[in-house]
């Protein structure tokens, strides 16, 4: 490096007659006494202010001392920074930029030098890192767009408080008319993009959320909020876990509820995650699907589950969902339900009509059991149970809000109330419960009903023969008189429950 400066000045010497008295600033410079040539410097500005040149040659030698600062530790502290000062002080001097323009290679050089100095420390020493840029932005008359390289460097060091102080501390003080050509417009439309690519995502939407209405009527500045908006939308979505995706949709649509392209842009990205899914289990049908391949099916559903609650009423989702059902067959399909429920009434009474050995750890011989009725209040507590089993990958009787059979049993009629008919006042309670739930059985592939039929039949089945399990004596239980099988995808729920219902007081006639 000094080498290569020094030979760029020899040629703009030879180039140039300077007066005596810089001849002999640029003499000591090349004698490499970089100490006596700074005291030249401040004699002959001391003497002569008008002397620019000299800050330039001041800076230069302060240049030669960075780099190898340690042996110059007794001069400056710091020489790259002092460098910069005095090119810094020309540069406010040197109003047509004669001297600066005609020494520009070697500022280039110590630009370079400067900006790999910041790279390099911007997350050790921030403070000095930022002072680097600073005086770089005033030398070279940067557009203070960069009033945010500040916020950058705090980010990038980790200081994210301070990163958003500044950042809103901009919008805070800027007009909502500031134009293009104004000094601090180009940061107000990249502002909020910076907190996003951060993933500073919170501050973001507190950001937007305070000063969309204030620039609304700025093109650029609105733009640049909708434009981070999306950024933290999409890089949510490629998280594993769509949480993020979820929440940071519904913010967007809150904080934009009548913008299209907003909503075209989340909804896009949302059918675009469950077709991916979809195509992906799709794919798998050319070997003989494992778990990890229903994962790919599952995650389809949820994120379309998601994707209703984010869209309510969305005929495009809707849509879906029936693709869906009708391609992968995950629940019973509209006409087929009635026969659902037949075959599973009959799978369930036929065990109990004949009777069954159940293997809890020893047989127990179950002699033949009254048979029991369906329920149309079981049956939706059965399929939102086996749905979430499905969502969630899991075959508990306690769902993920800690709720066992009973609790949800408690949420419905059946907890105990008192009602009127024709005949009066009633009462109907559940007094006794059966609970069973399976996997691994689908209609994937059933074309028919009498497959169909096969399916149920199997499942049942599966819970009598069990062994070691109660299962079987929870289907075979004597005294329930009500009962649904729900299903999802692999996921099944037995419910059944012992329907007390009395009339208590006849109507009059």
């Amino acid at each position: 490096m000094k080498k290569f400066l020094a030979t760029c000045l020899v040629c703009l010497i030879g180039l140039h007659c300077f007066p005596q008295k810089m001849s002999k600033l640029y003499a000591t410079y090349n004698k490499q006494d970089y100490a006596k040539c700074i005291q030249q410097c401040d004699a002959a500005l001391k003497k002569k202010p008008e002397m620019l040149e000299a800050y330039y040659v001041k800076a230069i030698a302060y240049f030669e001392m960075a780099q190898s600062p340690s042996t110059y530790k007794e001069i400056s502290k710091n020489p790259l920074l002092d460098c910069l000062s005095n090119l810094s002080i020309l540069s406010s001097k040197d109003e047509d930029r004669e001297i600066l323009d005609e020494h520009n290679d070697t500022l280039l050089i110590i630009k370079q030098f400067a900006e790999a100095r910041a790279q390099k420390i911007k997350t050790a020493n921030t403070s000095e890192a930022q002072a680097i840029n600073q005086r770089l932005s005033s030398i070279f008359r940067t557009k203070k767009a960069d009033g945010l390289e500040y916020a950058r460097l705090d980010a990038e060091a980790g200081r994210y408080d301070k990163c958003y102080a500044k950042v809103e501390k901009l919008y805070a003080r800027s007009s909502a008319e500031s134009a293009s050509g104004s000094e601090n417009y180009t940061a107000l439309t990249q502002g909020a993009i910076l907190l996003a690519e951060n993933w500073m995502f919170s501050d973001l939407f507190t950001l937007i959320r305070n000063y969309k209405v204030k620039f609304a009527g700025n093109y650029g500045i609105s733009e640049g909020f909708k434009k981070a908006l999306l950024i933290s939308i999409d890089t949510a979505r490629t998280d594993d876990d769509k949480t993020l995706f979820y929440d940071f949709s519904k913010k967007g649509l809150e904080l934009y509820p009548e913008d299209k392209g907003i909503y075209s842009h989340i909804e896009k990205r949302w059918i675009e995650l469950i077709n991916s899914q979809a195509s992906a289990y799709r794919a798998t049908a050319s070997h003989e699907r494992t778990w990890k391949d229903s994962v790919l099916l599952r995650n389809a559903y949820r994120y379309l589950a998601l994707a209703q609650e984010v869209f309510p009423n969305n005929r495009k989702f809707q849509d879906i969902e029936i693709r869906l059902n009708r391609e992968f067959h995950t629940i019973p399909l509209d006409y087929e339900k009635d026969l659902f429920r037949k075959y599973a009434l009959e799978a369930v009474n036929t065990w109990r009509t004949k009777g069954c050995e159940c293997d809890t750890s020893e047989i127990v011989y179950v002699a033949p059991v009254p048979t029991i009725e369906w329920d149309t209040t079981l049956e939706r507590l059965a399929n939102e149970h086996a749905k979430e089993m499905f969502f969630e990958n899991h075959s508990e009787d306690v769902n993920i809000n800690g709720e066992t059979p009973w609790d949800r049993i408690n949420k419905t009629q059946y907890k105990g109330v008192t009602y009127e008919n024709e005949n009066g006042l009633n009462f109907v309670q559940a007094m006794k419960m059966a609970f069973c739930v399976g996997y691994g059985q689908s209609f994937n592939g059933v074309s028919d009903t009498e497959e169909m039929k096969a399916v149920i039949d199997t499942v049942v089945t599966h819970w009598i023969t069990e062994k070691r399990s109660q299962n079987c004596m929870k289907v075979m239980t004597p005294d329930v008189t009500h009962m649904a099988l729900g299903m999802y995808g692999d996921k099944w729920v037995f419910w059944a429950i012992t329907k007390y219902d009395i009339l208590l007081r006849q109507k009059k006639k």
